[in-house]
């Protein structure tokens, strides 16, 4: 088709011919593509140039282009080959290639090719012309036509209604149970948070226990390096000094620098005895505590273990008011009902330092004052009652 498309073609317009003209010389082309070549050369100065054959240039009389003998035989085969174009193109056979299925098995009821019909599986069938397979199976088709028709469509879309009800309860279902699973570990994860938090809270805590038992010796002990460093520095600046007078100045400035570094005291330890603030604390521990349990987890400041030996300042203030009061009482009773001194003494210090041993050195400080104070009052109550005993018989004897 495609080599008769090229015998078919006009030169110039590179069209299909339309009104084919044939010139002298036996070539042929459109009517209206050789009008134009004319108009172009009609343009020209008053003289005309002889009419040339685009194709093989040869010379052409001058009598117009409906002179021209139309070329009928080309124009019937252009028309032939226009309709022919635009018929669908016949389906080759998929068994044997370039054969068109141009055969219809009315055994098989479908198209076969030549090579079909006279080999393999279609051997012995019977065939029949593709007009006549036409007609067959164009009444055939209303058959089949009114019976897809006629088919159980409402008991399918009944069907279909229904296995969609059933799908969309379903995922419901299972979005509900999907909504479970979330908010139930979002609530373990909350739970998780919150307890995470609470024990870091209470380990921060720790560490201000921890802080506050290191810092004041460690800022003493800096402080003490840097009097040392001045110290260093004053000395050394006053070393090669050969005038009396600033040499004594530098002298009395460095002994008293000197003197600040001696005095100051070290720790006794360099370890402070602040530990372990959470004895057998192991996170190890939590592995075998379930999911529900999590919450119940002890934290370090709920442990029996939890130990310090150095409290914060809130507990310090506590201590004292505690010994203030248990002093007071003491001394109450003594008013009451006096006691020993020396026994009252000790049984207040061995409870005060059995149950207060972050408070030792106040303890004592308090105990001192306490022990003093009964003391006095012991003293004045005894004059008192003495002079009341000299008071009545004095007034006896008047």
């Amino acid at each position: 088709m495609e080599l008769l498309e090229e015998d078919l073609t006009c030169p110039i317009c590179c069209c299909l011919f339309e009104d084919p003209r044939v010139l002298p010389c036996s070539h042929s082309f459109c009517k209206k593509c050789l009008e134009g070549i004319l108009e172009g050369n009609n343009r020209g100065p008053v003289w005309r140039p002889p009419f040339k054959c685009p194709s093989c240039r040869k010379e052409t009389p001058q009598n117009g282009i409906n002179s021209l003998q139309i070329n009928y035989s080309l124009r019937g085969i252009v028309e032939k080959y226009n309709k022919i174009r635009v018929l669908p193109r016949m389906t080759q056979c998929q068994f044997h290639s370039g054969q068109p299925l141009n055969i219809f098995c009315a055994t098989d009821l479908k198209l076969i090719c030549g090579f079909c019909a006279t080999t393999g599986e279609h051997n012995g069938h019977k065939f029949c012309a593709l007009e006549d397979a036409y007609e067959q199976e164009k009444a055939a088709f209303e058959d089949l036509f009114h019976g897809v028709e006629s088919w159980r469509s409402s008991d399918i879309l009944s069907c279909l209604e229904t296995l969609e009800a059933s799908k969309k309860q379903a995922l419901q279902l299972v979005s509900r149970d999907a909504e479970k699973v979330t908010d139930y570990f979002a609530k373990l994860i909350s739970t998780l948070d919150h307890k995470k938090n609470e024990i870091l809270s209470d380990f921060e805590t720790l560490k201000l226990v921890v802080m506050q038992a290191y810092d004041p010796e460690i800022n003493k002990l800096s402080a003490a390096l840097e009097e040392q460093r001045r110290a260093l520095s004053i000395a050394e600046s006053f070393r090669n000094v050969t005038d009396p007078l600033c040499f004594l100045q530098q002298m009395q400035e460095f002994r008293e620098k000197l003197r600040i570094v001696r005095e100051t005291p070290l720790p006794s330890r360099t370890d402070m005895d602040v530990g372990p603030l959470v004895r057998n604390f192991d996170v190890k521990g939590w592995d075998s505590v379930k999911l529900k349990d999590v919450d119940t987890l002890s934290v370090p400041h709920e442990n029996s273990a939890y130990h310090s030996t150095t409290p914060l300042v809130g507990g310090r203030a506590l201590g004292k008011a505690f010994l203030f009061c248990v002093c007071l009482s003491l001394c109450v009773l003594m008013l009451l009902q006096p006691v020993s001194l020396t026994v009252v003494s000790a049984q207040v210090s061995s409870l005060g330092q059995s149950y207060l041993p972050p408070v030792t050195e106040e303890w004592k400080e308090m105990m001192g004052a306490c022990v003093f104070l009964m003391d006095a009052c012991h003293n004045c109550i005894l004059n008192l009652i003495n002079t009341t005993v000299e008071f009545i018989g004095c007034c006896k004897f008047l």
